[in-house]
C-alpha cells in the first residue's frame, strides 16, 4: 500500500478492504478452478503416484504455504511494538494477511495447474482443502481484534469507526 493509501486507512474503510482483498483471492481460486474442470477433457482420480512429480510437489506446496504463511502471518504481527497505534496495528494486520494468503493461494493455484496438465482429480482435491482453509482463515472483526491484542480503548475506537 502506498503512504497515501496509509494516511487515508481508517478502521471502517480498513475492514471493508480487508473483506474484500480476501473475498476477490478466494474467488479467483474458486473461479479458476471451475474453469479448469469445465475445460477438462478426461479427468480421473488417479491416487497412485507413478511418474508424476506432481504428486509429491502438489501436497508438499500445499503443508508448506499454510505454515509458512502462518509462520510469516504470526512474525508479521509479532514484530508490532507496543505502543504501535490503532492505525499501525491495522496496517500490520493487512499486510500480515496478504503475505498469509499469498502463500496459500500459491499453493492452490500450483494444484489447479497440476490438474490441469495431467488431468488427475486428486490435485483438484487437495486444492478443494486447501480452499477451505483459505475460508477458515477469513479475516472477522474478532479474529482481528484478538490477533492485535486490542485494548479497551482500541477496541472501543473500532466500535465508534463503524457506526
Amino acid at each position: 500500500m502506498t503512504d497515501t493509501q496509509n494516511r487515508n486507512l481508517n478502521p471502517q474503510t480498513f475492514f471493508k478492504t480487508t473483506a474484500i482483498i480476501h473475498a476477490a483471492l478466494l474467488i479467483g481460486q474458486v473461479l479458476f478452478a471451475i474453469v479448469a474442470f469445465a475445460m477438462a477433457n478426461n479427468a480421473v482420480m488417479n491416487t497412485k503416484p507413478g511418474k508424476d512429480i506432481f504428486f509429491y510437489l502438489v501436497p508438499l506446496f500445499i503443508v508448506f504455504g499454510i505454515f509458512m504463511g502462518s509462520f510469516l502471518y504470526k512474525q508479521t504481527l509479532a514484530k508490532q511494538a507496543e505502543n504501535a497505534t490503532l492505525h499501525q496495528k491495522l496496517v500490520a494486520y493487512q499486510t500480515a494477511l496478504i503475505i498469509r494468503c499469498a502463500f496459500s493461494e500459491g499453493a492452490s493455484l500450483l494444484g489447479i495447474v497440476a490438474f490441469l496438465i495431467t488431468g488427475n482429480l486428486v490435485y483438484l482435491l487437495l486444492t478443494g482443502l486447501n480452499i477451505i482453509y483459505f475460508i477458515w482463515i477469513r479475516p472477522t472483526k474478532q479474529k482481528i481484534e484478538d490477533e492485535l491484542n486490542l485494548g479497551y480503548e482500541e477496541k472501543a475506537d473500532l466500535e465508534s469507526s463503524q457506526q
